[in-house]
């Protein structure tokens, strides 16, 4: 073991359980169980990471009561029938020497769109920003019902061999944080008003708890460093809470989170945000507190979480998207092969970003998140038949296909037109609140570089170039290229926009090739809503540029997922850039762009416009695929070059195609 980390791999005690190492996979939903209980897929989840080395697992998507119930993809822990399936996974988390506990919950923010048909339970019934009905004000019966499925599922977890329980008081979605906080906590019963009152439905919980299960489990709580809410809990408030529930000699460990669904992003920060960014909320609730305080947020990194422990910040480090990239982080880290970790990005897109629009936790760069069985570590096998395998295309997919090929024993070679591996995240680094997207390409080169892979930079190939090669696979990574029609579904009539053949209509990358190319006044004309729009102006007002937006949709970014979407637009803001939405374009003349609105069908010229950026489609960059189609003995295309989509579409394929060759 590397001597670098003395804090990180110290055993630590927490209540009566005994964690072998100072990292915790922190809980968080999955959609992964079946008909509300845990199920195979859950348990190849876990063990994946408990056998790349984490100390302490938190499952986490977990209500105690049916009320909590919003999908069938989410776990409800005092169900009898979940003992089967807990014990599997405990059985398969301890074969690794890890610890695990389940988060408990009681949500207090649902969708309509759910299973339980009944009203949403709060503190009060106040409406939150987050959900779209306000809640019935939980009465003494709903309380005691509450307490009663809390002891039910401590009992459930202790039949079913878990080691903890961790009760959820933290960003705004849970009722027992509706409960603490005087911003969404307006009772005049014994269960509002002063710290003591709000903290009684706690204790209630804890009581329930060690009446059931004593101390043979650990009990722990998550506790909102920090709401950044108006009226809300601050850190002084929050170090009063924590010494008073300390008090009562219920709780083991604290695990300080931070916000509520009004201050949204700061729940689950994306790239944008620093690394580490609450944990100084940590650091002032173990000041107030001697038992062990873990913190979490945006920390992907051993090297950092070894100094948060080394500086006394917190007694424990907590990760949920840093080993969702890389289950083998901690084991990489104790074998002191930190180059090889695949370091989480932030971006948001494919893990929690998909969570809170009811689907299953994804990764961008691990394809086996959630395929742990088919895909995980240990999976890959060497080719029954070493082939020649030409990868043309040096964007994530390209590198990926060409990793995961010479993994397999194949003599690997890459080509790229360009001077750097990359591709399309050569450009959107050059934004600096997307530079975290540069931990995609760093982990691909240095694994082609180690496995060998012949890269060649610089140079285009052609069909009869690649046949000389004599490959016996050849795979097309080669992307997608703009469109400069101003196509858009909405004017499906209209297949090319008056005025874009004009020489100051640009594209998105000729933004990002020659910021000189592109003049003082620009507008941009979105089709999609995604990040591409926001991102390119947020750079060209970073160069200077005065931008506005137009989209024909109902907001700018609307397809962002929410805990992104909002950074964005303070960026936005802060740089003026002007967003216009519900606004169809209809000719570009010159300076002028004619416009309508999307529904009142009200005209409105805009004028003075030094340059008109498009980010309206593209297409795949296709031709040198159907140019080798049927000439060579294996052809795939994969990415953008199959269809223009995301950087996870663009792994996932090459991690696919290169398992298949």
């Amino acid at each position: 073991m590397t001597q670098q980390f003395t804090h990180l791999f110290r055993p630590i005690q927490l209540g009566s359980v005994t964690i072998p190492n100072r990292i915790c996979f922190s809980g968080h939903a999955t959609m992964y169980a079946e008909n509300n209980l845990p199920s195979e897929r859950q348990a190849d989840y876990f063990a994946e990471r408990a056998k790349g080395g984490v100390g302490l697992i938190v499952i986490g998507g977990s209500g105690v009561h049916e009320s909590s119930k919003f999908s069938s993809a989410f776990n409800i822990v005092g169900d009898e029938r979940a003992i089967p399936g807990y014990r599997r996974i405990a059985d398969r988390v301890h074969e690794h020497g890890a610890k695990l506990f389940s988060q408990v919950d009681h949500f207090s923010v649902l969708e309509y769109v759910r299973s339980y048909r009944g009203p949403v339970l709060s503190a009060s019934p106040i409406l939150d920003v987050f959900s779209p009905e306000i809640p019935k004000e939980m009465e003494l019966e709903d309380i005691e019902m509450i307490v009663a499925a809390t002891a039910k599922a401590a009992q459930v977890l202790q039949a079913a061999g878990l080691d903890g329980i961790e009760l959820a008081a933290t960003q705004g979605m849970y009722g027992m944080n509706k409960f603490l906080s005087p911003a969404f906590n307006k009772r005049t019963d014994e269960y509002g008003g002063s710290m003591e009152n709000r903290c009684r439905f706690l204790i209630r919980l804890y009581e329930a708890i060690r009446k059931t299960v004593g101390s043979s489990l650990c009990v722990g709580l998550k506790l909102v460093g920090d709401e950044f809410t108006p009226g809300g809990l601050e850190v002084s408030d929050i170090q009063q809470i924590a010494k008073y529930l300390e008090a009562t000699g219920y709780v083991d460990y604290i695990h300080v989170c931070a916000g509520t669904t009004y201050s949204l992003p700061i729940t689950v920060p994306e790239m944008s945000y620093p690394l580490g960014c609450t944990v100084h909320l940590a650091a002032a609730v173990r000041e107030a507190v001697a038992i062990p305080v873990l913190a979490v947020k945006r920390i992907n990194d051993p090297v950092l979480a070894e100094k948060i422990l080394a500086d006394g910040q917190a007694d424990m480090i907590a990760m949920a998207r840093g080993l969702i990239a890389d289950p083998e982080l901690v084991k990489k880290a104790r074998e002191g092969r930190l180059e090889d970790i695949r370091q989480c990005t932030g971006v948001n897109q494919d893990c929690v970003g998909r969570v809170v629009r009811g689907a299953s936790v994804r990764c961008i760069q691990n394809p086996a998140v959630g395929e742990e069985k088919a895909l995980g570590v240990g999976t890959l096998q060497r080719a029954a038949r070493k082939k020649k395998v030409l990868v043309v295309g040096g964007g994530p997919g390209g590198m990926k296909a060409a990793e995961i090929a010479a993994r397999r024993g194949h003599e690997v070679v890459l080509y790229d037109k360009g001077e750097e591996l990359g591709g399309q995240i050569r450009s959107i680094i050059k934004v600096a609140s997307r530079a975290d997207f540069e931990n995609i390409v760093r982990y691909l080169k240095i694994q082609i570089g180690k496995l060998g892979v012949k890269v060649n930079l610089g140079r285009e190939l052609t069909a009869d170039d690649i046949l000389r090669e004599g490959a016996d696979t050849v795979v097309i990574a080669t992307g997608s290229v703009p469109l400069r029609t101003g196509y858009t579904p909405a004017l499906p009539d209209v297949a090319v926009l008056p005025g874009v053949e004009q020489g100051n209509v640009k594209t998105v990358d000729e933004v990002f090739d020659g910021i000189d190319q592109i003049g003082q006044n620009v507008v941009l004309v979105d089709e999609f809503g995604e990040m591409e729009a926001t991102m390119t102006a947020e750079y060209l007002a970073d160069q200077g540029k005065t931008v506005e937006i137009v989209t024909r949709l109902p907001y700018v970014g609307v397809h962002i997922e929410p805990f992104s979407h909002g950074p964005q637009m303070e960026r936005l803001a802060e740089r003026a850039v002007v967003c216009t939405p519900f606004t169809l374009v209809t000719e570009i003349s010159g300076k002028t762009m004619d416009t309508v609105h999307s529904y009142t069908k009200i005209s409105r010229r805009i004028e003075n416009i030094d340059t008109v950026v498009l980010v309206m489609g593209k297409r795949a960059n296709d031709k040198l695929y159907f140019a080798l189609k049927n000439r060579v003995p294996e052809l795939h295309r994969i990415g953008d070059c199959l269809a223009p989509r995301k950087v996870s579409e663009a792994i996932w394929e090459g991690e696919a195609i290169a398992r298949a060759i």
